[in-house]
């Protein structure tokens, strides 16, 4: 049987399984449409999770299988201090995009985490999005230093790439930060509920 809190404020069934214990909708007050709103966000929100999942995974696990090269390529680059720490890099950056990984997978159950690892990975990106444009501007035809076949990608390709998801994660965490505000916490109804 239902319990009281999921009779007062009942969720989604497609939600049922994300943010449940976090997160329900405060229905008594809902029209109709904002709750469709709330779960277009939700929607969004998840699913740019997921494609940071994705992406930081896959390109993680490229970079570690694929390192020799990765440091090679790092040493070409026209920024004296990435040369100088190549080897370091080759193994720091694959190790944070795997943590990345990580805290994305436990973000899809918390916002709280999630909020956290989307910021992570939008300054990530920035910092990506930096080094692509010292790489347009010195004018160098030097490959991609990503792993897997986004390494094929061209340098004004890789910067329209990579601002889509720093405009994505942007997004998302705006709307993370809306719906605390739209949403309440799921163990303050129990309160609520025992003192009544």
């Amino acid at each position: 049987m239902k319990n009281e809190a999921d009779k007062l404020y009942p969720i989604s069934p497609c939600f049922h399984f994300i943010n449940y214990r976090y997160f329900v909708l405060k229905e008594s007050s809902l029209f109709p449409y904002q709750k469709i709103i709330i779960i277009m966000k939700k929607v969004f929100t998840l699913f740019c999770t997921l494609l940071f999942l994705i992406l930081f995974a896959y390109t993680s696990t490229s970079k570690f299988l694929d390192y020799e090269k990765f440091v090679f390529q790092m040493k070409l680059a026209p920024v004296t201090m990435m040369s100088i720490f190549a080897p370091v890099l080759g193994w720091l950056i694959p190790a944070i995009e795997a943590v990345l990984t990580v805290a994305l997978s436990f973000g899809i159950f918390d916002p709280a985490v999630n909020k956290k690892a989307l910021l992570a990975s939008v300054i990530l990106l920035s910092l990506f999005e930096a080094y692509i444009a010292i790489m347009l501007l010195s004018g160098s035809q030097l490959p991609c230093t990503c792993g897997g076949i986004i390494s094929f990608m061209r340098w004004k390709q890789h910067l329209v790439f990579n601002a889509f998801f720093i405009i994505a994660g942007s997004i998302s965490i705006w709307l993370l930060n809306k719906l605390k505000h739209e949403n309440f916490p799921l163990k303050d109804n129990h309160k609520t509920l025992s003192r009544a």
